[in-house]
Formats: C-alpha cells, structure tokens, sequence
C-alpha cells in the first residue's frame, strides 16, 4: 500500500512538473537569448508536405528544447553534472587550462574552405588585375592559438582546414604563429569566454599585416590602453553552458584624435567615434567595436583626404579597424549580409586605393561565400 502511494505521488509529481513546463514554455518570451547570443526557434503554421517528411515535428521538438523555463539553469545544471563526471568539454567546445573555453574547430566537411579559399583568390586576382594591392589573411581559432591551453590528451583534427591554403592563387599572410608566440608568452591576445581575439591580438595582427600592406605601425606607446569592462562573457561561454571559472576584461587601445572619425552604417547618418560603449552594457561586450556587423561601415577622418582602403571581413575585423583607421579612410563590406554582387564589389574596389580581405578561418569553414 505504502509502495502504491509513493507511485502516485510520484506520478502527480510528474505530471505537475511537465504541466506547468509545458505552460511556461507557451508563455511569450523574447526570440533572441542573449545568453547565448542567437535567434531561439519560432513556430509556424505547417504545411503538408513538412508534416508528411517529420520537419515539422522536429521543430516542435527544437522550439521546446528553446523555450524552456530556466533553461539557463538546466543548461549549467547539465553541464556541472558532465565535468563532475570527467567530461573536457560540452557542445563543442573544450574545457582548457585556465579557465579557457575553446571550440574544437573541428568540420564534417572541408569542401565549403576548398571553395571560400578559391573563391576569395579570384576576387583578390581580379582586384589586383583592376590595379589595386590586394591583401589576404584568414585569422586563426582560439584552438590553433592558444595551444599551451589544450587538456593534456587532447587529439584533434584542427590543423586540416590549414591545408587547404595551399590551394589558394594569391598569397596569403600568416598570423597564427606571431599570435602564438605572444601567446606562449603569456600576452592576453585572446578572450578565455569568446570565439574573438582581443585588442591586443588585434594590434599584434595589425602590425603582422603592415609589411604586406606598406603602412608604418604605430608603437605601443602611442596607445593609452583602456579597460573598459571586467565582465564578459562571450559565445564560447554560452555554448558550453553558461559555465565560466572567469569574465573577460575588454581592452581599448585609445588614441588622439579617435573620437574625430564619422562613420556611417549601412549608408545611415553619420555618427562620431570608433566604439559604442552603450554596448557594455548588454551580454554582446565585443559590439563596442563599431556596434555590431552590418553589411556596409564608412569610417572617415574629418577634414583630411586619405588614401581609401577597402575590407572585406567578418567581426574579427571590427576590433582592427581602430589601427588601420590611423593611415586609412575605410569602407568595410560583410559579405554576410551585403546584397551586392561581384560587379558591385569590383566597382567598390576600383573606388579605393588598396583592398584588405580578412575573415577567420572558422567562418571560411562553414559560411557559404562561394558562388555569392
């Protein structure tokens, strides 16, 4: 009898639990997690043919997943539960030493590299063909960086997608080992919690690239190096599960003169400055460069007439164009969400002086440029 009661006990228990679940994940809620920085599942009326091949359900089933109440807590929940076990790592990213949190970086399939690679070639050919220096570099992974940070048996298959550079027509600057080595000794160059380099790796990379682009870098002491945040927690830490041993500090490499520069988003009105501190204060700390991605930025020095270069990038750009911005006006274009063509780019590069194209590895690895 005492059995029988546990069980309905349990069974109300149950029942109870997945009933209010299951209303408080009908409740409204925003679309975007800012945890974890992406877009969470909607729902739509079905149509017959994704109810006939199963889509539908398994976007039932991810909306769900999405809208859990305290998703967070059972997100971290989890996650503690996996290291207590010994797991090294959640959701693809590895748990490193000192508290790093680094994707593996690690592909199905390398053939959308194969075609970024050849893709990003021509278009640097062509540029060059049309009278226009042409520079190209892909910025490595946290993985390929920072190595002394990798668990001790660790194996992986990150260094494939390097092969690939070989197939490239046009040369390519290396950053990765000017990067490690400021990282074996000891330099801050890449965020513990997120997928980017931080300001000091960007001003490392902007001195690795003056060579091949022929502008003279600016010394360290031209620079009065400003934290501006000790709390942030980037991508890497959302998608291990919101679990971190330690935040972030956000660097700012401040100059004379940098709050002088209009920039326009996106063709908009102009505004002045290089960073937006209003975005500080949301989860998203690394939008203090230039606020974000956007399909077209104009950065312009008031009062002078500069030479003008051209960039086509992804976000690790955004935390360089503070340096390049001292010997460039610049027009930076991501290809992500720019509408234009080939024919649109090739009259935009006819425009500058010189082209920069710069876009990390792990977006050439898994974005589709080819064929855009």
């Amino acid at each position: 009898m005492k059995g029988k009661r546990l069980d309905v006990i349990l069974t109300l228990s149950a029942g109870v639990t997945a009933f209010f679940i299951g209303v408080g994940t009908l409740l409204p809620s925003d679309d975007f997690s800012e945890e974890e920085n992406r877009m969470l599942s909607t729902l739509s009326a079905p149509t017959l043919s994704e109810i006939a091949d199963g889509s539908f359900f398994a976007s039932v089933s991810e909306y769900y997943r999405d809208r859990v109440p305290f998703r967070k807590f059972f997100t971290a929940a989890k996650t503690y539960t996996e290291l207590a076990m010994g797991k090294g790592e959640n959701n693809g990213v590895l748990f490193c030493k000192d508290g790093y949190l680094l994707d593996r970086g690690e592909y199905e399939s390398l053939d959308a590299a194969k075609k970024n690679i050849g893709y990003f070639s021509t278009l640097a050919n062509g540029f060059e063909a049309a009278g226009k220096e042409t520079a190209v570099t892909y910025v490595p992974r946290g993985i390929d960086v920072m190595r002394d940070k990798l668990p001790l048996f660790y194996r992986g298959s990150e260094k494939e997608v390097w092969e690939l550079l070989t197939l490239s027509e046009h040369r390519v600057t290396e950053l990765t080992p000017t990067l490690t080595e400021a990282a074996q000794r000891g330099e801050y160059v890449w965020y513990r919690t997120d997928h980017h380099w931080t300001s000091r790796g960007a001003y490392i990379a902007y001195r690795a690239l003056s060579e091949e682009m022929g502008y003279t870098p600016y010394g360290e002491e031209c620079f009065d190096r400003v934290t501006v945040s000790d709390g942030f927690l980037g991508s890497s830490y959302s998608k291990a599960g919101c679990v971190a041993l330690f935040a972030d500090s956000v660097e700012l490499y401040r100059y004379a003169g940098d709050e002088e520069y209009t920039l326009r988003i996106d063709g908009g009105e102009g505004v002045y400055g290089l960073y937006f501190n209003e975005k500080l204060d949301t989860k998203d700390k690394y939008a203090v460069f230039l606020g974000g991605n956007y399909a077209t930025v104009t950065v312009e020095k008031t009062g002078e007439k500069r030479e003008r270069l051209l960039i086509l990038k992804d976000s690790y750009a955004n935390s360089l164009v503070p340096f390049l911005a001292l010997h460039y006006d610049l027009e930076l274009i991501d290809l992500r969400y720019f509408e234009g063509g080939r024919e649109k780019l090739l009259e935009k590069a006819v425009a500058a002086d010189r082209v920069l194209i710069i876009h990390g590895i792990d977006t050439v690895a898994t974005y589709p440029f080819a064929g855009y």
